[in-house]
């Protein structure tokens, strides 16, 4: 593998509790996607995707809203990931690929956040085989899924396996042979050495391939910001 780039994000973007810690006083709803790539941000999950199926004039929005190095990381839509009847689910998984085309290069890695505490490969192996040729799947599995024949399949597959920090749990490290890195920073407060020790993972991480980092959105306006930090510390 070639090394690869880190790019640091948050989990969304429009929030009205950013105004003033993050976003400049009177910045409209309409004006934060910009904003938050002004800032220096150059990743984002996108988690509406999840609630209701993207739209042709949503997506064309956010990809004009932002310059091209920038990448949205969509969460799979709760049909996808949630839904107990499997059948038809390949579509499912290949109509929502297809409904991300306005983003283009945009596009970054799709978020499956799966909440079956029990292994079901059955559904893993049938949401793989689905992936459109080239695309980027980030699966975030709970501890039980983490098996080496799991792990097999999402690297047949040119997918990855989340990593989650989390303040009841450890950072799992993800595998060497995963094509890329996700992820997701879920503590609720990150002090200033936390934040220069995971730029310090991160960096390693990016000898492998590329990485996703993302902060977990809060009302305070700290995510974005301990973002800008870790993002300013990656280069």
């Amino acid at each position: 593998m070639t090394g690869g780039r880190v790019r640091v994000g948050t989990s969304g973007w429009s929030y009205r509790g950013w105004i003033g810690p993050f976003y400049a006083q009177g910045t409209p709803t309409a004006r934060m996607l910009t904003a938050y790539a002004d800032a220096g941000l150059d990743t984002v999950e996108a988690h509406s995707t999840y609630r209701r199926r993207p739209t042709e004039t949503a997506l064309t929005a956010w990809a004009s809203a932002v310059p091209e190095s920038f990448r949205f990381a969509p969460k799979a839509h709760a049909a996808i990931t949630h839904q107990r009847d499997l059948a038809g689910v390949e579509d499912r998984v290949q109509e929502f690929f297809a409904a991300l085309s306005p983003l283009g290069m945009r596009c970054g890695p799709v978020l499956f956040a799966l909440p079956h505490r029990h292994v079901d490969l059955e559904r893993l192996d049938k949401l793989l085989a689905a992936l459109p040729d080239g695309a980027r799947a980030a699966f975030e599995l709970s501890p039980e899924w983490r098996q080496p024949d799991v792990v097999e399949r999402l690297e047949g597959h040119g997918a990855t396996l989340v990593t989650v920090d989390r303040d009841d749990a450890l950072a799992t490290p993800p595998s060497a042979n995963f094509p890329f890195a996700y992820v997701r920073l879920r503590r609720d407060r990150y002090s200033t050495a936390e934040i220069e020790a995971w730029a310090n993972r991160l960096r390693e991480l990016a000898a492998g391939g590329d990485v996703y980092a993302f902060v977990r959105h809060d009302d305070a306006g700290d995510a974005p910001r301990w973002a800008q930090t870790l993002r300013e510390q990656t280069l």
